[in-house]
């Protein structure tokens, strides 16, 4: 009986603590990429209608999980032709695949404001494992009575290993740069 009554207690109390979810604010975030075009420049885009959440633990203020999901037929390279071609089968294939989506699977903290989230990008329907090293700032109260935190992020990503594969790397280069800057808030 006193067992029952201490699982109780301890159900009533997780219960009662407050989520600690942050939703990105899109009105101060970007997503953006940049890939080599026949080995000479790059190309920079971005997609331009995502959501997501991040969990934060304010008490211990620490990074606890992130969520995410990109629509993959707002990508933008400030260029309608090659974007339809971007949204077409051989590459985006959007009709198909309409998201793109990341969930955290660990989030290891390196100090007191980056980390190390390791997580499941899902794109063109195949699952990669993938580790994006995370800046967090703050949070904080803005003037509106809200908390509110940046989220900052740069990697690579091979384009063949995501299932972009249709142009050979003498025409689009292999290694995508990703930055991610996003507000979040609570």
């Amino acid at each position: 009986m006193k067992t029952c009554m201490i699982l109780a207690a301890a159900a009533a109390l997780a219960l009662s603590t407050p989520a600690e979810i942050f939703t990105l604010d899109t009105g101060h975030a970007e997503i953006g990429f940049s890939v080599k075009h026949m080995m000479v420049s790059n190309t920079k885009g971005s997609f331009n209608t995502f959501e997501g959440t991040v969990d934060f633990d304010l008490e211990s203020n620490t990074l606890k999980a992130i969520e995410g999901t990109i629509q993959a037929a707002s990508i933008d390279t400030n260029n309608e032709k090659r974007d339809e071609h971007l949204r077409a089968e051989d590459f985006f294939n959007v009709e198909k695949y309409p998201t793109i989506t990341f969930k955290s699977t660990t989030v290891k903290k390196q100090d007191a404001s980056t980390y190390e989230v390791t997580g499941i990008l899902n794109m063109l329907g195949k699952y990669q494992t993938v580790v994006l090293p995370v800046t967090v700032n703050g949070p904080l109260d803005d003037p509106r009575g809200k908390k509110r935190m940046g989220i900052e992020s740069e990697t690579v990503l091979n384009r063949r290993e995501l299932g972009l594969t249709s142009s050979p790397a003498a025409v689009i280069g292999d290694e995508v740069k990703i930055s991610i800057s996003m507000e979040a808030t609570m």
